[in-house]
């Protein structure tokens, strides 16, 4: 395959010294995007990302970074090779986009290739390791926790490895098989970094508030604790006297999740943890539901009684979460009740549970609003007690005064009703059938066999010439009127099928499997304006398996449209089942 020639273009304004004309560069790769691009185009961007590009003030302003970056959407395996092979000349992000890429593609070629570089370059550059996304889209941490020992002693990388470290050992299919030495180098540093962590940790404790923790030291607490929970939790797999010590001087910090941390890692050891600390992690605001997640895992939550009373708990802590990491006002509440419990039926046909609270703030510009109304939910009624929720949670900041128990009710019902509705008519996903590029093939034909034409003089050449005009502009006939009269529209809850004037909308919790199927092409889906007799088609069937909707894989791109259905029916008890077989993709 050759290079396209417009990638050659971009890359040219890209290295232009005009800004202008780099800033048209950057947006006609942007246009590229879901385009079809050839492989060795991909390549031809992830060499010519290596080169020197003019500096510039603009953050946007980075040739290195977009070129990696676009060719990020399209992982290869043909594509490892050119990025540690000019990796070293990328620019700072386009390195970390690299890195995402090569973690992207997922083989066994592209991890040697990350460790490699990570070996090579981690004491030249800031590189990083992103632990959550290796862990979530590759088979790689064991692979990667091994071979990065040895670099645990390296400040800028050692608290990742640590926590990838961390996330092997809490999954409990995962074997590491460490040798003594090994072991011995990891003991060390653990201690090494904890007591580093724990001296920055305790200019904090003497003070420790949720205000100060959610407001005042939200960007310099943060990330001390997040380091200080993962030492604190290896600490029950690497167990020895000074790393008890340590858990028992964390059993009295004031930041609870760290007493979370602490708690467990001692249960775990075989360490009879007092029925005051068990409970005073059991109902904290802040941390109860990451103590009962801790416990679950370990199969220990015997260790107290799951009752309507820590279901309350579970409530007081979703909501403080929700009012806390709002992005529009992000208050501390000081105080937050449960009043009463309100059961119903969602839209799915659910039976599901909500809770009125009511909660106050001392902050002084919050105190004169007196105790307000909140709604937290939705708690599925057969699972509680149980923190798993989907998220409704809403309060309008209505004085709990104003209105009764069941007119606040009623209100934040509606206003969640009203929310919804707004969201529903939200266009998601929506796509036209596409130009086949059997008209464009014939199309390229039917130009050159016009063009030759002048000088030939048989009429029968001129006989088909004129047939292939008439199949060409039927084609084009064909695939103008289809694009106008089809498309598929996908809203949060319905997927909806137009073919012309047929409409057809399924509701996306109705859904049970969604496969590929090579069939037939059926009516006014595309048959006049194809060249092959058959299409796959994305279909979806019901709980009884009866077909609901199917729709020609020329209308969407189906990985995409599949994608996204699993994205909006995640909070679902039942997703829909993803059912492809290689056969099917083969055809």
């Amino acid at each position: 395959m050759a290079i396209q020639t417009k990638f050659k273009q971009i890359v040219k304004k890209l290295s232009s010294t005009d800004l202008y004309n780099r800033a048209k560069g950057i947006d006609q790769l942007r246009k590229s995007l879901h385009k079809d691009v050839y492989l060795d185009s991909l390549i031809y961007l992830l060499e010519a990302a290596g080169k020197s590009f003019p500096n510039s003030l603009e953050d946007w302003d980075d040739g290195s970074y977009h070129l990696v970056g676009f060719c990020s959407e399209y992982p290869h395996s043909e594509l490892v090779k050119p990025i540690e092979k000019n990796f070293e000349r990328y620019s700072e992000r386009a390195k970390l986009q690299a890195l995402y890429l090569l973690i992207t593609i997922k083989t066994d070629v592209a991890r040697d290739a990350y460790i490699r570089i990570i070996e090579k370059y981690s004491k030249q550059y800031e590189l990083g390791i992103d632990v959550a996304y290796i862990f979530e889209e590759t088979e790689w941490a064991p692979k990667l926790v091994k071979k990065f020992i040895p670099l645990l002693k390296d400040e800028n990388l050692n608290d990742s490895i640590f926590h990838m470290m961390l996330l092997c050992l809490r999954n409990s299919g995962v074997e590491l098989s460490l040798t003594s030495d090994e072991k011995n180098l990891i003991i060390e540093q653990i201690k090494r970094n904890y007591q580093s962590k724990r001296v920055a940790y305790l200019s904090y404790d003497k003070d420790y508030s949720l205000q100060f923790v959610y407001q005042a030291w939200k960007e310099s607490y943060t990330m001390i604790r997040s380091e200080m929970g993962i030492y604190l939790q290896l600490m029950q797999y690497f167990f020895d006297d000074e790393m008890q010590a340590f858990l028992l001087e964390a059993l009295q910090f004031k930041d609870a999740y760290l007493k979370v941390d602490a708690v467990i890692s001692l249960l775990e050891r075989g360490y009879n943890v007092s029925r005051e600390i068990i409970e005073s992690c059991a109902y904290n605001i802040e941390a109860c539901v990451w103590f009962y997640t801790r416990l679950s895992e370990s199969s220990k939550e015997h260790f107290y009684k799951i009752n309507e009373e820590i279901q309350h708990s579970f409530v007081k802590n979703r909501f403080f979460h929700y009012l806390v990491d709002h992005d529009e006002f992000g208050v501390v509440p000081d105080e937050i009740e449960v009043v009463k419990r309100h059961d119903t039926t969602n839209y799915y046909g659910q039976e599901v549970t909500y809770y009125l609270v009511k909660f106050k703030s001392h902050r002084d510009d919050w105190a004169e609003k007196g105790w307000m109304a909140g709604y937290v939910g939705a708690f599925l009624t057969e699972q509680i007690p149980s923190p798993k929720m989907f998220e409704d949670t809403i309060t309008t900041f209505t004085s709990w005064n104003q209105l009764t128990e069941v007119e606040h009710i009623q209100q934040l019902e509606q206003f969640n009703k009203d929310d919804y509705a707004k969201h529903d008519s939200e266009v998601i996903l929506e796509s036209k059938p596409n130009w086949h590029y059997g008209t464009f093939v014939l199309g390229f034909i039917t130009a050159v066999r016009t063009w030759t034409s002048f000088s030939n003089n048989d009429p029968i050449y001129f006989l088909l010439l004129a047939l292939l005009w008439g199949v060409f502009l039927f084609k084009v006939y064909a695939t103008i009127k289809l694009r106008k009269e089809a498309k598929v529209i996908l809203k949060r809850r319905q997927l909806t099928l137009i073919k012309a004037n047929e409409s057809t909308t399924i509701e996306l919790h109705k859904i049970y499997r969604m496969t590929i199927e090579l069939r037939k092409w059926r009516k006014n889906e595309g048959k006049n304006a194809a060249y092959q007799l058959k299409v796959k088609y994305l279909v979806f069937y019901d709980k009884d398996e009866n077909e609901i909707l199917s729709i020609p894989s020329t209308f969407i791109n189906t990985t995409q449209l599949m994608a996204e259905i699993q994205m909006l029916t995640n909070h679902l008890v039942e997703q829909p089942i993803i059912d492809i077989y290689e056969n099917d993709l083969s055809a």
